[in-house]
């Protein structure tokens, strides 16, 4: 009788990552897996669709941004595993609303 292996995560690791992202206008969080080898980018897109928000230039500019652990993240092209790690099984954000004012004509 034939056996069927598994293919069994090295103790702790996590293939995917949960990524939560909360906006504190919405009542619902944002919830995603996602490979670990995911830019930070695709999750901030995602997140942005999920809120119907987006980086835009009228008077102002209205730029959103992730923040991870209280710090905001510059680099949104690091993956998920370089910023949480490789056991970490979940990741939560808080994207933010940046507006700079424009200037009077």
């Amino acid at each position: 009788m034939a056996t069927q292996e598994q293919q069994i995560p090295p103790q702790g690791k996590h293939e995917d990552v949960e990524a939560i992202v909360d906006y504190l206008p919405a009542t619902e969080d944002f919830k995603k897996e996602y490979a670990r080898t995911t830019v930070i980018e695709s999750i901030r897109t995602y997140a942005k669709t999920f809120f119907r928000v987006q980086d835009r230039q009228e008077r102002d500019t209205y730029f959103y941004y992730l923040v991870f652990r209280g710090e905001r993240i510059q680099d949104t092209q690091v993956t998920l595993e370089q910023l949480v790690g490789e056991h970490e099984p979940r990741a939560h954000f808080t994207l933010v609303e940046e507006i700079t004012a424009g200037t009077a004509a």
